[in-house]
């Protein structure tokens, strides 16, 4: 069997990382761009566990080998399908231990090219922490930033179609950043894949800069990692503005699938930072399915202010006004086209 580092894995080409975790480990702990074929399930990994801990190792082994042996057709025409595909199989488990092990021996000894990842999930990580600054530190960071609902991350998706270098961190920790952030979205949060899709993402971009979205360190409970803040922070800086129609157009949009309990909890978190009567306006106007009128008020009463501080931090190179999406993008698009980014 063949053992390969993660640093060794990228000088590769025509490969396939196969994760034999749990179907729960993967979703909340994935390297990018691999595919979850589970030697146990959630449920089935417990057991073995339980077993280890309040048993026996030996009947653990046992429950194991007899799980993992139902689901083997099922692997092997998997591991099968994907042979086509790519003539390297990388399998890794969290540690490197006997599930990306077992794996690996086995569909080495019938013939295909399979390496196991050393140290598994955990030396990826310890490696993308220790290489993310290095890998960050020779991209220029262009930010746009602007009040709550003028459109930011609609322009920048927008660029992104166009092929533009954005790095979408909002939609990468799975969160808005605001009260209102975690609505909508279809993932928890888990700041491992956060880093793990920023590292991505740093690793394959091919320009000299980015485009990115004002944040502050922490977005949700997910932190932006320190090297990537600091280029955020040091970066060009552009302000964005557009009219109040507009703004309000884009938060109906952007929270139009949220249900009533989903938004008045995130007003209860608003009340915190409000007056009792601001709070109790804001949750009548939820009541009586009032939402435009409660997205104006929001704006002017608690976000405009809110969001007056971090303006005052940054010296603005470039103020740009658009009233509507596309009109903002082709500003954009000028900025770096003047300051020769294309």
């Amino acid at each position: 069997m063949n053992i390969i580092t993660y640093k060794e894995v990228l000088e590769l080409d025509n490969y396939i990382l196969i994760d034999v975790r749990t179907p729960k480990e993967f979703v909340k702990e994935p390297i990018v761009g691999a595919v979850n074929i589970p030697v146990l399930l959630d449920e089935e990994r417990v057991i073995v566990g339980t077993t280890y801990v309040q048993q026996s190792k030996e009947l653990a082994k046992e429950l194991g080998i007899n799980f993992i042996s139902k689901r083997l057709p099922e692997i092997f025409k998997q591991v099968q399908e994907l042979s086509k595909k790519y003539r390297r199989l990388i399998f890794f488990c969290a540690r490197g231990g006997m599930r990306s092990g077992s794996m690996a021996s086995l569909f080495s000894s019938l013939g295909y090219r399979a390496s196991k990842l050393e140290g598994g999930y955990k030396a990826y990580r310890e490696y993308i922490a220790h290489t993310t600054p290095e890998v960050n530190k020779d991209f220029k960071y262009i930010v746009l930033h602007g009040r709550t609902g003028i459109g930011k991350t609609k322009i920048l998706n927008r660029l992104e179609e166009l092929g533009y270098p954005v790095m979408d961190l909002e939609k990468m920790a799975d969160h808005k950043g605001s009260f209102f952030g975690n609505l909508c979205e279809k993932r928890q949060q888990s700041q491992k894949r956060f880093e793990s899709e920023i590292f991505h993402f740093l690793l394959n971009n091919k320009k000299n800069y980015i485009l990115a979205e004002s944040e502050s360190k922490r977005i949700g409970d997910a932190y932006i990692p320190e090297s990537v803040y600091e280029s955020l922070v040091s970066g060009y800086h552009l302000m964005a503005d557009t009219t109040l129609e507009h703004r309000i157009e884009v938060l109906m949009e952007d929270y139009a699938d949220a249900s009533k309990e989903e938004l008045k909890a995130s007003l209860m978190k608003v009340g915190r930072y409000v007056s009792k009567k601001n709070l109790a306006k804001y949750m009548e106007l939820l009541e009586k399915n009032q939402l435009t009128e409660l997205a104006t008020d929001l704006v002017k009463e608690y976000y405009d202010p809110l969001y007056q501080k971090s303006i005052d931090k940054y010296m603005f190179n470039e103020h740009i006004f658009y009233s509507s999406t596309e009109e903002g993008v082709q500003k954009v698009i000028e900025f770096l086209k003047l300051h020769n980014f294309e």
